[in-house]
């Protein structure tokens, strides 16, 4: 079948959807494979209520999610702003259904980035700013993982995940402060 529109709504439609109006929604004709949630920065109730339907109407339907970040962080005081995660849950809560994620940490992923770029993961570095996402995605496909920590982790989410035993694939084979002390001048420099 072919996709859906997606995108943003027009300025015109409400973000709410009531029970009559869900009731006389005109839902497409035919199935749908898959309904995948990325980012949406405009995402709302009624875009839940929508997905939520397309679900129950196609039961084998996939729920796809292009990853589950929990929320990223902006401006000087590090605000969590609600990420891809979060819109994930709200509509695995509202639909019954578990989403296949298919960005990090998915094996999924690595093995498409592994097999289509000839790489060895054992000779891979995966470098990121998250702990849940990134590096638990390098040491769970077997690359070595590197931290920096311009991003989401902090130094005390470093330190809580190796108190506890259960997160040990969230443990970075290396941590730099920044990205620049990756390469040998910038770290000879300090």
């Amino acid at each position: 079948p072919d996709a859906l529109p997606g995108g943003q709504d027009p300025v015109d439609t409400p973000s709410g959807m009531s029970r009559d109006e869900l009731a006389a929604y005109q839902f497409p004709e035919g199935e749908i494979d898959a309904l995948v949630i990325g980012l949406d920065n405009d995402f709302n109730y009624r875009k839940l209520c929508i997905a939520t339907v397309l679900l129950q109407r196609n039961p084998d339907a996939l729920l796809v999610a292009t990853n589950l970040d929990a929320f990223d962080l902006v401006g000087f005081d590090a605000r969590h702003l609600p990420g891809n995660g979060a819109l994930v849950s709200a509509v695995e809560m509202a639909s019954g259904r578990t989403a296949i994620n298919v960005g990090k940490p998915s094996s999924t992923l690595s093995e498409l980035i592994m097999d289509v770029y000839g790489l060895k993961a054992e000779e891979t570095l995966m470098v990121g700013d998250r702990l849940d996402t990134d590096i638990t995605f390098g040491n769970d496909s077997g690359m070595k993982s590197a931290l920096v920590l311009t991003g989401c982790a902090t130094s005390s989410d470093i330190a809580s995940v190796m108190k506890d035993d259960e997160s040990s694939q969230m443990i970075p084979s290396v941590i730099f402060p920044h990205v620049g002390y990756m390469f040998d001048d910038a770290a000879g420099d300090n």
